[in-house]
């Protein structure tokens, strides 16, 4: 059949013209679907789920004050000096170590990771999500973190406190955002974290909620830094599983 030279060209460049844009369009979509998935990891790792889909619908995450919250703080005893003793490569990989157990107990017992600061692990059960046993299920972390970081190549000791009663959770920053708590319940589990040697101690709230299912012994009225006197209870070694 005759045909045009000129016009065959013409249209068969307009085909392969829209099959270019075509092909950017997809790969562009292909880009963003991407970013957008590692948009979604980076704020999973940041912050708990709840406050992710949060994040979205409100393009915030409101302040709220959370009755009954179980706050567990815990660091390693000896760390700064241990630091100065080894190599940075060393106590990095060792410090890596550690957390991973951290996330992975927080897991399994139920809690949030909050954050980790320094060699400072920060966790909380009953906050965003109900739990059944949120005292007794952060102290068992605190008995297995003890028992991981003994496992440790570094073989650390902890200390770690752990109060029960209401803190104030919200994202603060703009570029970078930090899930976060504020209030007595918190600063208390972090000044009973730097009390005594090392082991796991609690508040009197936090004793009552466990009470005849694990055993301890008070301390007695003990004046904490820049807190009130109150009295402190301490884990023995050997309750439930691991050891502190």
């Amino acid at each position: 059949k005759p045909f045009d030279p000129v016009l065959l060209r013409a249209r068969v460049g307009a085909c392969l013209e829209r099959k270019r844009l075509h092909d950017a369009q997809a790969a562009q979509l292909a880009a963003v679907e991407r970013e957008r998935r590692r948009a979604d990891r980076l704020l999973h790792a940041i912050l708990p789920a709840e406050a992710v889909a949060e994040l979205r619908e409100r393009d915030c995450v409101l302040p709220r004050r959370h009755e009954r919250v179980a706050v567990l703080f815990a660091d390693i005893v000896g760390f700064t000096s241990y630091c100065e003793m080894h190599p940075p490569e060393e106590a990095v990989s060792n410090l890596q170590r550690l957390s991973e157990d951290f996330e992975d107990l927080c897991a399994v017992h139920g809690l949030e990771k909050v954050k980790t600061v320094g060699d400072g692990m920060l966790a909380v059960a009953n906050l965003l999500a109900p739990h059944p046993d949120p005292v007794l299920a952060a102290v068992r972390l605190g008995i297995d973190l003890a028992a991981a970081s003994l496992r440790n190549p570094a073989a650390w000791r902890i200390h770690a406190g752990v109060d029960f009663g209401p803190v104030v959770a919200g994202v603060v920053g703009r570029t970078k955002f930090s899930f976060d708590l504020w209030g007595d319940t918190v600063n208390t589990a972090a000044r009973l974290a730097g009390f005594g040697n090392a082991g796991i101690h609690v508040t009197e709230s936090a004793w009552r909620e466990m009470r005849g299912r694990i055993q301890g012994r008070s301390l007695g009225p003990v004046a904490l830094k820049g807190k009130r006197t109150l009295e402190v209870f301490r884990l023995e070694p050997g309750t439930g599983q691991g050891s502190i």
